[in-house]
């Protein structure tokens, strides 16, 4: 565990907080997602209350209405406690002290590991996403969404058992003070090409320890590209690394679609799905004219709209941010540039039910965002179980 004694340390590795400008704009963000899911339940229900009917449709968004109040308040209260709670490592004269924090979880490992029970030390890499928002930086310099940084995984014995424990850093120069100082007390120092946060905890040593994933590592001064170096050796050594390194052939990379056309590219539903949606407001314009259903349209042009929406989201082969604004857009002007096209809607009952349909394509881009928060977050749950 941390002792409160100072004497002794060389080096204190800590947690950083966020900066004060991403942790106000989180703090923004979750407050609008909290007054959004507010609405989301409040408006529904006065609506409901007020002009009963049709109105009882909306009832449905209480269900993301409710999720987007429990998700924001969760996430400010693990945002706080992961800001408040930091993760610190000691390095001491003959001891290592650590306490882990497990975000989200609330778990806590705090040890201490004396320098005679270390056997070896591996230099890796490990990804810190957003770690843009835990380092000062210019108003206009370009962040990238992860950083790879340094880490130090110390191998040692407790007990009959062996164990590792890794140490990430922000910075090359607090990894070499640690390095300095564990090769000055003659403990092996190695590099190795694999992450071994990213690994389970039973599958970090035997990774560690094959040699063809690690090397004796020649510390000398210049951490960072000693390690690149070595770490590039490593990998074109491997086995059937020089193969595959080559990359994928011409004639591949000329068939092969770009990124950013691969997301605005359309798929063969969409089209269905828009012509189906496009063809009941003219049929049911025409059915409003002839006085077979009411003028106010809102419920059962918000109720189409919503589901074409929800099929259109979980349809679609990846779910980004484009695609949920893409059907509100095409929705709303698709059904204004049919209304104006159609004569009917100028005066009377064509008019007002052509304004319920307009109103509920507004409505309908609201609540399709709570459905694609859902659909987003099962998919990401998916994705980690596989």
């Amino acid at each position: 565990m941390i002792s409160t004694t100072d004497q002794d340390c060389i080096h204190e590795r800590a947690d950083r907080r966020m900066e004060p400008f991403y942790w106000i704009l989180t703090f923004e963000v979750m407050t609008f997602v909290l007054a959004l899911g507010a609405g989301l339940v409040i408006g529904p229900l006065y609506w409901a209350y007020r002009y009963q009917s049709w109105a009882f449709l909306l009832l449905i968004l209480l269900v993301p209405g409710f999720w987007l109040i429990r998700f924001s308040v969760r996430y400010l209260r693990s945002a706080i406690r992961k800001n408040r709670l930091l993760s610190r490592y000691r390095l001491c004269r003959d001891r290592i002290e650590y306490r882990i924090y497990h975000h989200p979880d609330p778990e806590v490992s705090e040890g201490t590991i004396p320098l005679d029970r270390v056997e070896r030390i591996y230099v890796s890499y490990y990804v810190a996403p957003y770690h843009y928002a835990y380092r000062k930086s210019k108003f206009n310099e370009h962040q990238p969404m992860y950083h790879i940084l340094p880490m130090i995984n110390v191998v040692y014995r407790e007990e009959t058992d062996r164990r590792v424990l890794g140490v990430p850093f922000f910075e090359y120069f607090d990894a070499e003070q640690w390095l300095k100082e564990l090769q000055s007390r003659d403990i092996p120092i190695w590099a190795t090409a694999v992450m071994p946060s990213a690994l389970p905890k039973e599958e970090q040593l035997p990774q560690l320890e094959d040699e063809s994933n690690s090397r004796p590592f020649p510390f000398h001064h210049h951490l960072q590209k000693e390690l690149e170096q070595l770490v590039r050796e490593i990998e074109h050594g491997r086995p059937g690394q020089a193969a595959s390194a080559e990359g994928p052939s011409q004639q591949e990379a000329g068939t092969r679609h770009p990124a950013g056309i691969k997301r605005f590219k359309p798929q063969w539903t969409t089209p269905i799905i828009f012509a189906l949606l496009f063809a009941f407001v003219y049929v049911f314009l025409k059915i409003a004219l002839k006085g077979s259903i009411a003028s106010d349209g809102v419920g059962i042009c918000f109720a189409v709209s919503l589901i074409g929406g929800i099929i259109y989201l979980f349809l679609a082969k990846r779910l980004t941010y484009w695609v949920p604004l893409r059907y509100a857009l095409l929705l709303f002007f698709g059904w204004a540039l049919i209304g104006a096209m159609m004569p009917e809607t100028d005066t009377g009952a064509g008019e007002e039910y052509y304004v319920s349909t307009l109103t509920a394509a507004i409505f309908a881009a609201f609540a399709i965002w709570p459905v694609f928060g859902i659909l987003y977050w099962i998919r990401r749950k998916r994705r980690g179980r596989s």
